[in-house]
């Protein structure tokens, strides 16, 4: 185990990946740490500040410079401004005399060179030379490197008291099965769910918890970046993030110490979900968007199934990535702030990629699953944000409408109910009417079709569903999801059934009307603004649970659309 831990330190970069780690390891270790790593903030060489006694030794300041995998002569004394000498003297020159806070000024300080690698032997003599010339009484200098911090791991967060041998023995799975994705991921979720089970999680050990998830979902995420397959992490992520909200949402609203240690942690595993989202869009969909077939052909596939569920599961991982960015870059007023440039960036960028995966790749133009319903959802509601995206989503739908109705008058793989990978590959089984209304008794897709349709006020897309509902789909009963009163409870880990359905949408009746019994029962299920989620204001969240467990997206999110 030390061994892997030890890999992984070694793969993690210093900025947000190395340093994200260190204040929570040593907070494990007992130590309280005064300053985080900033950006755009002079950090006069001290990337983590923290006083302390380790091994109930005196109390001392510690403070860290950190770089990442081995100390070379290069990153020890090179031409860049990252590199570790010239931060050992900003440390000495400007820090200690000028910075270190005044109740700390009495206390013996110790440098700590902190990296995920090794000092290699050529650099070797330099750093101990620097350390002699330097050291004084109450001064003296540490070598933190990445055999020490795996030692660290393992006693202070996965010790076997708290990581029990089971749980590191799916760790260890979920790692050597990473070119398995679907396999390493279940490992990975009961490792998740091992950790986090309300018997587990007693009274003062949630801060534990949240750490362990942390640095678990870290070791996964480096592991699989160095291989070059980010879908067990992908999933894994999500997985973590809603798992650590159920733990963190009792402390959502407190402002107790340990209240904000659990936030700042959370916060943290969403960051990491949000930076494995990033790199999982940037390296495997963006190069391939604007080539024809190119991530269809890349699938590899034996059959067409397996395309077209690929491409919509690709479609709602985009769409989250921008709404994510989105998110980041709104202020109070809903407004965009676009002085983040670089989120407004990715969502710019991810809203003209989602149009470019859908023309260059027509299998998005005819869902095989209704439940495919939740991915077009996810790219839709992106695409509204921007108004001028309104005429490319309604060119969208009215094609996927053609489609389906043809597909379904000619019995060809129309949009159904199955969802065994073995029932969709023989559908249509039977060329019958008996078999298309079995297969089609309900939808979430044409009710969703007519709902944006009204919202965006398309007549004509609109006609399009009254039409496959008078005229093919008589027996279908067209439903919207809603949260209920037991949601909250159930989910961000879907532990049990939760919701309820409005049933028989009256697709029948004029835009206005289903716009107004649509938003009516919104006002009458008040549940989805009472998720301790939507009231700390991270929103994207509810859509990560919608498309990792499969539920519909609520209509309650799309009221910011009602007057657009």
């Amino acid at each position: 185990m030390k061994l892997i831990i030890r890999e992984y330190l070694s793969s993690l970069r210093e900025r947000g990946e190395l340093d994200a780690i260190l204040p929570d390891l040593l907070s494990q270790i007992g130590l309280n740490v005064f300053s985080r790593p900033g950006r755009g903030t002079r950090q006069s060489g001290v990337d983590v500040a923290a006083v302390g006694s380790i091994d109930n030794k005196e109390e001392k300041v510690y403070l860290f410079s950190i770089k990442p995998g081995d100390l070379t002569r290069t990153s020890w004394n090179g031409e860049s401004v990252q590199s570790l000498r010239p931060s050992l003297d900003e440390i000495l020159d400007s820090y200690i005399p000028t910075r270190l806070p005044n109740e700390h000024k009495d206390k013996k300080i110790v440098i700590c060179i902190c990296i995920g690698g090794d000092v290699q032997e050529q650099v070797r003599a330099d750093v101990e030379g620097y350390i002699k010339r330097n050291e004084r009484e109450n001064l003296k200098f540490e070598e933190w490197n990445g055999d020490k911090l795996a030692s660290l791991i393992l006693e202070k967060f996965l010790r076997e008291d708290l990581l029990p041998q089971d749980a590191r023995s799916e760790l260890r799975k979920s790692l050597a099965l990473l070119d398995e994705p679907e396999s390493a991921y279940r490992h990975f979720a009961t490792l998740i769910k091992s950790l986090t089970l309300a018997n587990n999680v007693k009274a003062n050990k949630e801060t534990m918890v949240l750490r362990q998830i942390n640095i678990c979902l870290w070791i996964l995420f480096a592991w699989a970046r160095d291989i070059g397959n980010l879908e067990a992490a992908y999933l894994s992520s999500e997985f973590s993030a809603l798992h650590a909200w159920e733990i963190t949402k009792s402390y959502s609203t407190q402002t107790t110490k340990v209240a904000n240690t659990i936030q700042l942690i959370f916060l943290s595993i969403l960051g990491l979900h949000q930076q494995v989202c990033t790199q999982y869009v940037l390296q495997k969909i963006l190069p391939h968007v604007t080539k024809k077939h190119a991530l269809s052909v890349a699938v590899h596939a034996s059959y067409s199934l397996d395309i077209n569920l690929k491409l919509f599961d690709v479609l709602g991982r985009l769409a989250l990535s921008g709404i994510w960015a989105y998110s980041g870059i709104i202020g109070e007023s809903g407004e965009l702030n676009d002085e983040n440039s670089s989120l407004l960036e990715i969502f710019l960028t991810t809203s003209v990629a989602i149009k470019q995966l859908i023309t260059n790749n027509p299998a998005l133009f005819l869902p095989v699953k209704d439940d495919q319903a939740i991915d077009i959802s996810l790219a839709v509601f992106l695409l509204m944000l921007d108004s001028n995206n309104r005429k490319d989503v309604r060119k969208w739908l009215s094609e996927i409408m053609e489609r389906a109705t043809l597909s379904y008058k000619t019995h060809g793989q129309y949009p159904c109910i199955l969802q065994n990978y073995s029932d969709l590959l023989e559908h249509p089984k039977a060329k019958d009417d008996n078999y298309r209304k079995k297969v089609t008794s309900g939808s979430v897709l044409y009710p969703m079709v007519a709902f944006w349709a009204a919202l965006l006020g398309d007549s004509d897309l609109y006609n399009r569903v009254q039409y496959i509902k008078k005229e093919l789909l008589t027996h279908c009963n067209f439903q919207l999801w809603y949260p209920d009163d037991v949601s909250e409870e159930n989910i961000y880990t879907n532990s049990d059934i939760h919701g309820s359905v409005l049933s028989h949408v009256r697709v029948e009746s004029t835009m206005d009307q289903l716009l107004k019994q649509i938003f009516d029962e919104c006002e009458h299920s008040p549940y989805f603004e009472k998720l301790s989620i939507v009231e700390s204001g991270l929103l994207p969240l509810i859509l990560v649970a919608c498309r990792h467990y499969r539920l519909p997206l609520p209509p309650h999110l799309w009221k910011r659309f009602e007057h657009a």
